[in-house]
């Protein structure tokens, strides 16, 4: 199908690299391309966050093109769905810009995986917010459109467990009892 597609994702949306970026793939080189470029004395970790926001938005650029190139239109809208306002608006940006909303595939989803004992409240809420208030928060806000499918990504953790991820665990098996509802709501 050649369809309208409008992606949601935590990453910002993807800039043009600057020249002195052209041509590095490896980390060591584009790495050395930041220390020299940055005009500033930048420490250890603000290097590895510029690296890794440089690798994400190439990403997503790549992905972009790969659908396009398949014959899609495609929208990116960068947008932490665990808050309600911030989709809500998103979602109303993407349907002037893009058109009706038809379907809905969740995928989102973070693993912070560590034994339970181990884990932080906000390393809980992180892992469960993003796949259940996210998906609230989304359908939240297409509600009054018409829906003709919902894809929920779901996963083996929901049914059977994983060490570390009961979080992750948690959050699927809701992900699943929603389908179940959805299915039986809006058939």
């Amino acid at each position: 199908y050649q369809t309208t597609m409008v992606l949601l994702g935590r990453s910002p949306e993807p800039q043009e690299e600057p020249a002195w970026l052209s041509g590095r793939t490896a980390e060591p080189a584009i790495k050395e391309a930041i220390l020299k470029n940055s005009g500033k004395k930048i420490t250890p970790k603000e290097l590895e966050s510029e690296f890794r926001n440089i690798m994400a938005s190439r990403e997503v650029r790549q992905n972009l093109a790969r659908i396009r190139k398949a014959g899609s239109k495609v929208f990116y809208y960068s947008a932490d769905i665990r808050n309600a306002d911030e989709t809500e608006k998103i979602i109303d940006l993407a349907r002037s810009e893009a058109g009706n909303i038809s379907g809905l595939i969740h995928g989102a989803g973070v693993l912070r995986d560590r034994r339970i004992e181990d884990k932080t409240r906000d390393q809980l809420d992180d892992v469960i917010d993003t796949k259940v208030a996210g998906l609230r928060n989304v359908l939240k806000a297409v509600i009054k459109d018409n829906l003709k499918a919902v894809v929920l990504f779901s996963s083996f953790s929901g049914r059977f467990g994983r060490l570390g991820q009961v979080d992750y665990a948690m959050a699927n098996e809701v992900l699943n009892k929603v389908a179940q509802k959805l299915k039986i709501l809006r058939p």
